[in-house]
């Protein structure tokens, strides 16, 4: 069983994400171990999803409209960045370890941000960073094991400087990344989610759905997803079909 730390997109919520992913958390459920958190930061805008993302707009539940951070002053933006950073760092050291993360949109930069900081701290290139504060950021991770992998769906290329500072100096981030980008997502163009992919990491597997705004989880995507899965961890995967083969067989523990 793989533990994986879920981060939700902006104006969403740890239990809103957790009933959006819900046939691919029933679909994974013998491969992954979902934690999902909320953001520490009050959402200080708002958007409506268009028709075509209806399922965007339909989050329903309660609980707050949180961000991993929001677009207000550069300074602000970067400051609200670093409070989740070390938010989510505190919640690996204490819930960890964590073999991967799984994002949505804001969720999903926040997710690349986070490995890429995890990159820098062990990189022999991390004192080349111009920025004092991003270098000791990172340094404050390197405690932290490294991820195996990432799901990361509507996500896009964080404009940030630092971000950008991060991918230039200290290289594309190593971690095994699968992109979930839609074709007619009006929130998150393609070309935004593919130059993420392109890039921030390195070997990231890249694909189109023909879809919005949100989690694709028909058939023949829960097959993608197995079949990436067994491509990062093999041994897990074996264990996964044998557990799924006792379970065929009458032995639905």
């Amino acid at each position: 069983m793989l533990r994986v730390l879920c981060l939700h997109g902006y104006t969403q919520n740890a239990q809103k994400f957790r009933d959006r992913t819900g046939p691919f958390r029933r679909n994974l459920k013998r491969r992954l171990e979902m934690v999902y958190v909320t953001a520490p930061l009050q959402a200080t805008e708002f958007q409506s999803a268009p028709a075509s993302d209806a399922s965007d707009a339909a989050d329903g539940g309660d609980g707050p409209s949180a961000a991993w951070w929001n677009r207000t002053s550069p300074s602000d933006t970067w400051d609200g960045i670093k409070q989740s950073t070390r938010f989510l760092a505190q919640v690996m050291a204490e819930q960890g370890p964590f073999d991967g993360i799984v994002g949505f949109s804001q969720g999903s930069g926040m997710a690349a941000i986070l490995a890429a900081l995890m990159h820098a701290s062990h990189s022999p290139l991390l004192g080349a960073l111009e920025d004092d504060d991003l270098r000791l950021l990172a340094l404050e991770l390197r405690a932290l094991p490294p991820l195996k992998f990432a799901i990361l769906f509507a996500g896009f290329f964080p404009d940030v400087p630092q971000f950008a500072e991060l991918i230039e100096k200290t290289g594309r981030v190593p971690t095994r990344t699968l992109h979930m980008v839609g074709q007619r997502d009006a929130i998150v163009p393609m070309a935004r989610g593919r130059q993420l992919a392109e890039q921030a990491f390195d070997g990231a597997v890249a694909m189109e759905h023909e879809g919005g705004h949100f989690v694709p989880c028909n058939a023949a995507w829960r097959r993608k997803y197995q079949e990436f899965l067994d491509s990062v961890h093999p041994a897990e995967a074996a264990q996964a079909k044998e557990a799924q083969q006792r379970s065929s067989r009458g032995g639905n523990f």
